[in-house]
């Protein structure tokens, strides 16, 4: 069905290791690959590898990218997984005069927490309750403030810049790490809520929304440093009724009120109680991946689907087979660690697991991890399709027995093991 894309050029922005899922599936296309990235280590720049070809030129030097893809005749631009370098990919295509699913004032609108809560009280969402209304930290009134908070940059994404505070103890260090993590300087300071952390993702074509998948997700409980980061999720959701009572049509309209015709749309979501509470969106590959799951499940793949939007103007599938109501139960598992240098990595014991859909790497002999409670501390996700959540659990112990990530004095880096009874709820 993508046939026509075969043979056209993508230049594809960004390096690291999870931009090798982009250079894959565009390879399995027919499409010739190029990866421009600043920087020639194709170590700590895997996708540079994978590609065709390889520029190393910075994805912000927008001037000399415009003069090389027209001099190579580049047909497309794409990127992923990260608002910046989707936000200069779409620049780049407006420069080039090439199609992109999203323009680059709706990942500006979109990736700003504070202008996401604007939209959700628009649209009649409920949001978390704010305590710094405009943004700036020397303004905010902590004689007002009711702990647990969650405080974070406006404006990055990544689960950077992130603290939970229980007391006032921890709001100042919480306030600079936001600051600093934030391109304008301004931080959300809102109420903590306490439930089931979800994911929602839209499959959007030419204007026809559709409802891709609702995961369920385990955060981490292996320090407040790490709480941001997500140990599992899985589907079917145990919220997915109440999702399609109370939220889905509105998230529709919200879309559609910003004008979204096509690509993807993710949401990160609370369910509390009986109702369900959104506090972010990302118009962008999901670091989850789960196109791997939702090919096998249902045969759309929205990162094929995307990736030929950008080469032709037509997201070259449509939405027939798309279907929120998984009745497979599937996880993604995410293995992090903490920090030192990767001296030892072996996962090779699980490479015949039949129930193991996919194993991502994200990590290296010689690599240089830091201890800062962000997707960067990932070493692994593993893609689980299995019966019962009792067969997911045993899948789980077996990664647990089988991955090995030790330091360059053979200790392990691994967070502690995930204790598997907490996906019954």
């Amino acid at each position: 069905m993508f046939e026509d894309a075969a043979g056209k050029k993508l230049l594809i922005i960004g390096g690291e290791a999870s931009i090798v899922n982009i250079v894959t599936q565009a390879r399995e296309m027919g499409v010739y690959t190029i990866v421009t990235e600043r920087g020639t280590d194709r170590q700590k720049l895997p996708a540079k590898a994978a590609a065709d070809e390889a520029w190393d030129i910075d994805y912000s030097d927008m001037e000399t990218l415009v003069r090389k893809c027209r001099e190579e005749k580049v047909d497309g631009v794409f990127s992923g997984y990260s608002e910046g370098k989707v936000y200069y990919a779409a620049q780049l295509s407006r420069l080039l005069g090439t199609p992109f699913y999203v323009t680059p004032e709706q990942v500006q609108l979109t990736r700003n927490k504070r202008s996401f809560k604007e939209l959700c009280v628009k649209y009649g969402l409920p949001v978390p309750k704010e305590y710094c209304l405009n943004g700036r930290a020397e303004d905010l009134d902590r004689s007002a403030v009711r702990y647990p908070v969650i405080v974070k940059p406006a404006d990055y994404g990544g689960r950077i810049g992130i603290t939970i505070c229980h007391g006032a103890d921890q709001l100042e260090d919480a306030l600079t790490a936001a600051e600093n993590s934030s391109e304008t300087r301004t931080v959300v300071v809102e109420e903590f809520l306490t439930g089931t952390e979800l994911t929602a993702l839209y499959t959007i074509v030419d204007g026809e929304i559709s409802l891709s998948i609702v995961n369920d997700k385990c955060l981490s409980l292996e320090g407040d440093r790490y709480s941001a980061l997500c140990d599992i999720a899985v589907t079917p959701s145990r919220f997915y009724q109440l999702y399609l009572d109370t939220t889905d049509q509105k998230i529709k309209e919200l879309l559609r009120g910003i004008g979204v015709r096509n690509g993807m749309a993710g949401f990160q979501l609370i369910a509390a109680g009986d109702r369900i509470v959104p506090f972010e969106m990302a118009l962008r590959l999901n670091g989850g991946n789960d196109w791997k799951l939702l090919q096998i499940c249902n045969g759309i793949n929205y990162m094929k689907m995307m990736i030929h939007y950008s080469l032709t103007g037509s997201m070259g599938d449509s939405l027939e087979k798309d279907n929120a109501d998984l009745k497979d139960c599937m996880a993604t598992y995410i293995l992090y660690a903490h920090e030192g240098e990767v001296g030892h990595v072996d996962c090779s014991a699980l490479q015949d697991c039949p129930y193991i859909l996919d194993i991502n790497p994200y990590v290296y002999e010689g690599k240089h991890i830091l201890d800062k409670g962000t997707t960067q501390q990932r070493c692994f996700s593993f893609k689980i399709r299995a019966g019962s959540l009792k067969e997911v659990a045993d899948i789980i112990h077996l990664i647990q027995d089988s991955v090995h990530v030790d330091d360059v004095n053979g200790r392990s880096l691994l967070f502690k093991n995930f204790d598997t009874d907490r996906l019954y709820g």
